[in-house]
């Protein structure tokens, strides 16, 4: 089966984002309505938004049939936000972009183009060879995110230079397989949903894209860095042989701990 005869979903989590989620969604659709033959959807997920993004997004529902709209009074979280996105997702393909449009979707495009191979997912990166970083990240996030890839790598092995960019795509077959075991809510989503899924077996991809930095983000860089660590090392003590050995309480308490950040 190609590309052309697949339907493809997309989730866009959104947090505030009432200044860019036009542009975002006129680009997406725009493009992909040209270059999907069989269909697409568009989930837009309103994640606990102060401003005028849950409007927006419901205009935009209302105007295409191919996108959908969910609007959650309190904040879910990046993964949990994706998360409830994946569920009702109808596609054989289902991925998540950024609100931002960081990543323009002719490289989305050309990125879910490997999945008519034998790969089960593909995710983009700004840090392998063919990659295009057209405006770059500050000096302070670029230097928290190579230290993250680090972090990673020692933690779960991962090989992937670049976990974090916000495009990602798989087959929803592989997708399901895991979808129940997924808990982490912040921004280290992406590598719970990477490791859980080569856990499974499942053959992931990392391919270069055309990336830019977009203006706005909502990120507090101290806090959000430290909240990933004690997530990920939250989850790596979750799905590792030792927390079997580790006091039941103890486990626990950690878990709930980093279930409220």
């Amino acid at each position: 089966m190609t590309l052309s005869n697949k339907f493809i979903s997309v989730v866009i989590p959104a947090y505030n984002e009432e200044k860019r989620l036009h542009r975002t969604l006129n680009q997406y659709i725009n493009f992909f309505s040209n270059v999907f033959d069989r269909g697409f959807e568009i989930i837009i997920i309103s994640d606990g938004c102060q401003d005028n993004t849950p409007k927006i997004a419901s205009l935009y529902a209302k105007k295409y049939p191919y996108v959908k709209h969910l609007n959650f009074l309190k904040r879910l979280g990046k993964g949990r936000a994706v998360t409830e996105g994946f569920k009702i997702a109808k596609g054989e393909i289902v991925g998540f972009v950024d609100a931002d449009g960081s990543v323009p979707p002719e490289s989305i495009y050309r990125m879910i183009k490997h999945l008519d191979g034998n790969w089960d997912g593909v995710i983009a990166s700004r840090w392998i060879n063919g990659s295009n970083v057209i405006v770059h990240e500050p000096l302070s996030r670029k230097i928290a995110s190579r230290a993250f890839n680090i972090l990673i790598k020692i933690l779960f092995g991962l090989k992937f230079k670049d976990t974090q960019c916000g495009a990602k795509f798989f087959r929803k077959c592989a997708l399901n397989t895991i979808l129940n075991e997924l808990y982490v809510s912040d921004f280290s989503f992406d590598v719970e949903l990477l490791y859980r899924l080569l856990r499974k077996n499942f053959r992931i991809k990392e391919v270069p894209v055309t990336w830019k930095y977009r203006e706005g983000t909502k990120i507090n860089l101290v806090k959000t860095s430290i909240q990933m660590f004690i997530s990920v090392t939250g989850l790596r003590l979750k799905t590792s042989k030792i927390r079997k050995k580790l006091p039941g309480k103890l486990v626990r308490i950690i878990y709930g701990i980093i279930r409220r950040l």
